[in-house]
């Protein structure tokens, strides 16, 4: 990603929040989901950081729209119209036993 999918802005390398407008964005295109390797991730959750080993797996893309229908005092429908686009992306991270240190994951609650 060179520039910011919201305002068109150049992005700045090792940042993930546009300068000019504040869009947050991660690019995962640094590991590659369809090879089966793992990756060691970091995510900030409520509990601490937590890292682990694990492979990461697209499960599944749900896509719906909410629709409005227009009827008449009769209640005949007479039209429908799209309010709303959605999408849902379920990404799941197997973790898997980190060789090094003989660990699923650590959870450090000092962050």
């Amino acid at each position: 990603m060179v520039n910011c999918p919201n305002c068109g802005a150049p992005l700045e390398p090792y940042k993930c929040k546009c300068e000019f407008c504040g869009t947050w964005y991660f690019d995962f295109t640094a590991f590659d989901m369809s090879d089966g390797n793992p990756y060691y991730v970091k995510f900030r959750t409520p509990y601490g950081v937590l890292t682990t080993l694990a492979k990461p797996e697209v499960q599944t893309i749900d896509v719906w729209n909410d629709s409005v229908d227009i009827t008449n005092s009769f209640g005949t429908h007479i039209a429908s119209f799209t309010r709303n686009r959605n999408c849902d992306i379920g990404v799941v991270f197997h973790a898997i036993n980190d060789p090094e240190t003989n660990t699923l994951y650590q959870l450090d609650t000092s962050k």
